[in-house]
């Protein structure tokens, strides 16, 4: 049997066998105390995902929510889940418990196509560059982070700094020890208070601090770009599936019930084919995130 997609202009032939093809979209829940605040904030695409998607003959499965990424890692390797919404830390970590992905579409979030990682300290404070860290604490915003993790732990261990979780039993005089704060704000209150020497988030994050914060901070470096977010399929997908979810991700931005959708989900604007140039960046940013997974 054969059903077809009609998405404006675009259409797809998928090929179904028997019974209904189903595509089952996971996420890792971002506030493992809230249950229930995936499933609101997705609700709105899966809704409109199903509502597109079931004229070829494909039903959407509820939500499929991990607790974190090893959880998801198992979810995809055991096809549970058939793609994922994520940053590149999580993604490329995914990647390195169960192989490559398959990494299409670059994801828009919060006004940014892609971002980097600004380092910043108090600016009347002893820490002016990088230089000036080690012995010192470093705030970053949570584990799973790219752009207040990852990214910053990484890039500064790629210049040859020692960095070590606070409260370790390591007794390294010249290590940085950096600590979680859990939110971007905490990030630059802790800093403002002396629980921690310098932080690091995104631009995004630093433009959107409260004016009367931002001026008592300085920044003190700043990381290459990296894509804002990407969505992934597992490893050995249908390739006509694929091809149907993919066509309603890139069209959800040009009518008025996508764009409601696209932005109660993480405030998404739209989703867009990555070009050569971004893939050649993920894979030199594949390098680098190695260094961030020891703990």
């Amino acid at each position: 049997m054969v059903a077809v997609l009609a998405l404006g202009i675009l259409s797809v032939n998928l090929t179904l066998g028997a019974g209904d093809v189903v595509f089952t979209l996971g996420v890792i829940n971002e506030r493992p105390t809230e249950p229930d605040f995936a499933l609101a904030q997705y609700s709105k695409l899966q809704d409109y995902l199903n509502s597109r998607l079931q004229k070829a003959g494909i039903r959407v499965a509820p939500l499929m929510i991990a607790r974190d990424v090893p959880e998801m890692a198992n979810h995809l390797a055991n096809q549970k889940v058939d793609a994922i919404i994520e940053g590149v830390f999580p993604t490329l970590n995914i990647e390195r418990r169960i192989g490559p992905l398959q990494t299409t579409l670059l994801v828009w979030r919060k006004g940014q196509r892609e971002y980097h990682t600004v380092f910043f300290s108090r600016k009347e404070g002893p820490v002016a560059t990088l230089a000036d860290l080690p012995g010192r604490t470093l705030v970053f915003e949570a584990h799973r982070s790219t752009s207040a993790h990852a990214m910053p732990k990484a890039y500064l261990r790629q210049r040859g700094f020692t960095v070590i979780p606070a409260g370790g039993t390591a007794a390294l005089d010249d290590a940085i020890r950096y600590v979680f704060a859990g939110a971007e704000l905490n990030q630059a209150y802790w800093v403002l208070h002396g629980k921690g020497d310098a932080a690091a988030f995104n631009d995004g994050d630093w433009q959107r601090l409260p004016p009367p914060i931002q001026e008592q901070l300085r920044i003190i470096a700043r990381t290459p770009p990296i894509p804002r977010w990407l969505f992934s399929f597992r490893p050995g997908i249908n390739p006509e599936l694929q091809i149907a979810v993919e066509k309603v991700l890139l069209n959800m931005h040009e009518d008025s019930t996508g764009r409601e959708a696209l932005q109660a989900a993480s405030a998404i604007q739209q989703f867009e084919r990555l070009t050569a140039a971004d893939q050649n960046q993920l894979a030199e940013w594949r390098k680098t995130l190695t260094l961030a997974v020891d703990d």
